[in-house]
């Protein structure tokens, strides 16, 4: 892997810098028991990360979005822990119904086994993947200047009954099996130290930059018994999905929070912020007028809400699809109908200027025509 240290200059830094930054322990790693309490914001718009060095301010403090909660449960809960017998840790994602992942944790790793949970192509099917080797999440002691390179690899393998047609349609043969190959290869290197604000609180936290290079393959099983082979078809189909991807994201880390305080997910290329995941720091972790407790089904929220001049709409957890947003005013007239493609999560800002003060409803409805959930938009102006 290619990437180049930027903080290596940081080499000649006094002693006396050194001596002042935090270490994270391994006290920090989630146990069964434990509810991460988080929020995602999928427009962080334009916070600075700063570059990298000692003794940071970082000011993440209007962030806002949809709260997420993780479960933390011992591994032998979970309904796929004979799969994964060195678990000693099961997550499971927003409210179960989406999948589990299974973790080995040491004095020293948090590291991924493996998982259940949707395939790569959204496909619309759940599949078994084993990391082999295992992916480290997180490590201890963690401390400046730190520096992990790692790979890891993914091969799982699915009968073809279980995708629709119209895919197997576009093949360029009829196989009975399909096969997924993922490479991921890592460079995970602590470059900065200081001080992170959060909506509710201050962090002292180490920034890890986490550069992952992923190619995914497309395999078919074709033959007759044990004749049969893989054979790679990754360059004869155009789906999206195959191919290489970069995925760069900075994680804050806090001695003292269980949660990573600040998860930044930026474009490889430019280098912005494309979502922010934070610690959630409110008392009352339920929803609130400006936080959401997303419970893994599919709905939209609107944000500010009493609007004045912006409103942003999330959609979370929906199957890949068309869907329509709509808006009526208090007589039933629709004001705004706009189409989206998505999958899983979306967030997208709508300027409220031409539309007057009042009450509306807002509708998103799938390409069936079912609506998924209508609610109320209270818009005011000065």
């Amino acid at each position: 892997m290619k990437r180049k240290l930027p903080f290596l200059f940081i080499l000649f830094l006094t002693s006396s810098w050194l001596s002042a930054q935090i270490v994270v322990t391994s006290a920090t790693f989630p146990e069964p028991g434990d509810t991460l309490r988080t929020v995602l914001d999928a427009l962080p718009g334009d916070i600075d990360l700063l570059e990298p060095g000692v003794d940071k301010n970082w000011d993440f403090s209007n962030l806002s979005g949809i709260n997420q909660e993780t479960v933390i449960k011992a591994a032998v809960e979970g309904d796929y822990f004979d799969q994964f017998p060195s678990a000693e840790v099961m997550v499971s994602t927003a409210g179960g119904n989406i999948g589990e992942l299974y973790y080995n944790v040491t004095n020293n790793l948090y590291e991924l086994l493996g998982y259940i949970g949707p395939d790569p192509a959204n496909f619309g099917i759940n599949l078994l993947a084993r990391m082999v080797p295992p992916s480290a999440e997180r490590r201890a002691p963690m401390e400046f200047f730190d520096v992990h390179t790692s790979e890891s690899n993914i091969q799982v393998a699915f009968s073809t009954e279980l995708i629709p047609s119209t895919i197997l349609d576009s093949l360029p043969v009829s196989p009975d099996s399909m096969r997924f190959r993922i490479a991921i290869n890592r460079l995970d290197v602590v470059d900065a130290w200081g001080d992170l604000a959060i909506p509710g609180g201050t962090y002292e936290v180490l920034r890890e930059e986490r550069f992952e290079e992923r190619e995914t393959r497309m395999d078919v099983l074709v033959g007759i018994g044990p004749f049969s082979e893989w054979m790679d078809i990754t360059d004869l189909v155009g789906f999206d999905f195959l191919g290489k991807d970069t995925i760069l994201t900075y994680n804050f880390f806090s001695d003292d929070a269980k949660e990573i305080i600040a998860s930044v997910r930026v474009n490889p290329v430019t280098e912005t912020p494309v979502s922010v995941t934070y610690k959630y720091n409110m008392a009352d972790p339920s929803i609130s007028a400006t936080h959401y407790l997303d419970q893994g089904i599919s709905d939209i929220f609107a944000y500010p809400n009493p609007a004045i001049n912006e409103v942003r709409f999330d959609f979370i957890n929906l199957p890949t699809d068309t869907y329509d947003l709509k808006i009526f005013n208090i007589l039933g007239l629709e004001v705004f109908h706009k189409r989206y493609k998505i999958n899983d999560r979306l967030t997208v800002k709508m300027d409220l200027s031409d539309m007057r003060k009042g009450t509306y409803l807002y509708s998103l409805i799938n390409s069936e025509g079912k609506t998924i959930s209508t609610k109320r938009l209270v818009v005011l102006k000065p």
